[in-house]
């Protein structure tokens, strides 16, 4: 959890992190990577622990946020992207609904997506559904954000415009570009044939948006 009035002039960080930390839990409150030695898990696994520790330990957490906060601190909380902990467990869910009332905030969730996905139908809609997801079960309002987006040109070409992917509606326009139909695919053909690759395949049907301008 860090400050974004914060300094950074009260303490010295003993690890490096990109931002100034209210509180770092990892070191004040459990550590994954200890977690993994002494329980013998992995990352995912780990991490699970972790949030489920967290959360039956909130009443020192709490109190730990309670005691540096001041009434102007803007709070960004920095959760890990391992999807198990918003599609398997509550504890996130819980967490945040117990730090909202005790702590009286006004949360709203920023879900970074690697911009690489629009490079490949079938990880995009994964991601879209993701976030779907995510977004229903931590009850938030939510801001979606194709990260990395500098890099997008070393994907290849896109199917459509980045327009079509920032505003995220009609997928149904990604269903020819999945593996197997679509010319633009994860590792596959980059060809543009007939729209799948292959001029002369007649059993493939191009639907009446498939060239809306739009998105073109």
């Amino acid at each position: 959890i860090s400050d974004a009035n914060d300094d950074g002039n009260d303490q010295e960080q003993e690890v490096a992190l990109p931002y100034d930390t209210l509180l770092d839990v990892c070191e004040e409150v459990v550590n994954l990577s200890s977690v993994m030695d002494e329980l013998g898990l992995g990352p995912n696994g780990g991490l699970m622990y972790c949030m489920e520790y967290i959360e039956h330990n909130l009443d020192h957490v709490v109190d730990l946020i309670q005691s540096r906060v001041q009434p102007t601190t803007y709070l960004l909380i920095d959760l890990p992207g391992q999807v198990e902990l918003y599609t398997h467990c509550t504890c996130v869910q819980n967490i945040l609904a117990r730090l909202t009332k005790d702590l009286d905030l006004r949360l709203c969730m920023v879900n970074l997506i690697d911009a690489h996905y629009c490079a490949d139908a079938s990880k995009f809609i994964s991601a879209a559904l993701l976030s779907t997801t995510t977004m229903l079960r931590l009850e938030l309002l939510a801001v979606n954000v194709l990260s990395k987006i500098d890099m997008i040109s070393q994907y290849g070409e896109l199917p459509y415009n980045l327009e079509y992917f920032t505003e995220c509606h009609e997928l149904e326009r990604l269903v020819p570009f999945l593996d197997g139909v679509g010319g633009i695919v994860g590792g596959g053909s980059s060809g543009h044939g007939g729209r799948n690759g292959n001029e002369d395949n007649d059993d493939f049907d191009v639907p009446s948006w498939y060239d809306d301008p739009e998105y073109a």
